[in-house]
């Protein structure tokens, strides 16, 4: 995040308070995300990228998210998962959603975001869900987030609780530890 200021001028008091400056990218990113035209074929083309992951192949568990109006749609990621033999869960959004039982037997979770960068940053809806669960899951869990391209961005502010995620997939790429892949 970049404040603009005049030499002498001191930056606005709100915009020192980091939950300030994440409320207002939320809404902002929201508003760009329910702009986005051609979601359903979005949505699709990061699926493909998804399953195209050896993590996301090989694994046996799977917990993703049953999406909300904007983010990409779980529902084609999930049949694929049990039309492959994998056993998979979908997460309510919500910040008072049940902890699965026993988080580390995930060998894949797939995080949603309001926006992520390059290097696994995210912006959550704000309620810390998976904030508390990324910590609890087994050494040898893939973290993959998932975003419109149009949502991956420079950077993000990040507090101390904040967890990042390991991949991060958009219809155009998939992006590990700052290398891209198309």
């Amino acid at each position: 995040i970049v404040c603009a200021y005049a030499p002498g001028m001191q930056p606005r008091a709100e915009y020192l308070d980091t939950a300030a400056v994440k409320r207002d990218l939320r809404a902002g990113y929201r508003a760009l995300r329910r702009s986005l035209q051609q979601q359903p074929a979005r949505s699709m083309q990061i699926w493909v990228r998804v399953t195209g992951l050896p993590e996301v192949r090989a694994a046996r568990s799977v917990l993703a998210f049953d999406s909300v109006v904007g983010e990409p749609d779980t529902a084609a990621f999930a049949s694929w998962c049990r039309e492959t033999g994998k056993h998979v869960e979908l997460v309510a959004s919500a910040p008072d959603a049940p902890m699965p039982d026993d988080p580390a037997r995930f060998d894949v979770v797939v995080v949603p975001g309001v926006a992520f960068t390059p290097d696994g940053k995210r912006l959550g809806q704000g309620g810390g869900w998976y904030d508390r669960l990324i910590p609890q899951l087994g050494e040898h869990c893939l973290t993959v987030g998932v975003c419109f391209a149009s949502l991956l961005v420079g950077d993000l502010p990040v507090e101390r609780h904040d967890a990042s995620v390991q991949v991060v997939v958009t219809e155009h790429a998939v992006i590990r530890a700052g290398q891209t892949s198309s």
